[in-house]
């Protein structure tokens, strides 16, 4: 029994001993791992592929509108419209004066002022005779513009007469806008003879 017991205690010990050696290498293993010192950082890899362009943006807000061009050259004048019907035999119409316009406008200047009261001193003088009115327009603008333009004219030229005491009864109107220039230059001179009114005189109906 001693015997048997001694070999077991000798077990026991050796068991004992191979525990703590073993322990003793993994504590030494462990701290030798945790001792040794980090190698060099190694070289950077390579830059990756470019990933794919993002989406356009927004178009941006109109630009400022450009500055207006010069005016054009004035166009070529219109053709002659037809001529009046004809006066009956032995009554034939005469011009008496014409009363001129500013570029674009219908009022009597005060520089036609005095052609008006002559015109009303000859319809008294003669009170058998009647006032024709014929107004025109010179050739820049519209043909439609111009037309109304003339009658714009003559209508005033109207006014002026019977505010000057010349009978309306009396006194016939027509417009022919740009037709029957007297003149065909692009000059002011030449416009200013087709921006008139035409003062006729003919019989009394």
């Amino acid at each position: 029994m001693r015997l048997q017991s001694a070999r077991v205690g000798r077990v026991v010990v050796a068991v004992l001993a191979l525990t703590v050696f073993a322990a003793g290498c993994a504590g030494l293993m462990q701290e030798q791992q945790v001792s040794a010192p980090r190698g060099p950082a190694g070289p950077p890899g390579p830059p990756g592929p470019a990933g794919p362009p993002g989406p356009s943006g927004p178009g941006g807000p109109p630009g400022p509108a450009g500055s207006q061009g010069p005016a054009g050259s004035a166009g070529a004048a219109g053709m002659a419209g037809p001529a009046a019907p004809a006066a009956p035999a032995g009554a034939p119409w005469t011009s008496l004066t014409d009363i001129l316009f500013d570029f674009d406008k219908s009022d009597v200047r005060s520089s036609e002022k005095s052609k008006v009261d002559k015109v009303v001193q000859y319809m008294k003088d003669n009170p058998n005779s009647e006032i024709g009115l014929d107004g025109f327009a010179d050739q820049r603008g519209s043909e439609g513009y111009n037309k109304t333009l003339s009658q714009h004219r003559v209508e005033a030229v109207k006014q002026a007469l019977v505010a000057a005491g010349a009978p309306a009864a009396r006194i016939r109107t027509a417009s022919f806008g740009e037709t029957r220039p007297r003149c065909n230059e692009s000059t002011e001179n030449c416009w200013q003879q087709n921006r008139r009114v035409e003062v006729l005189a003919g019989p009394g109906r």
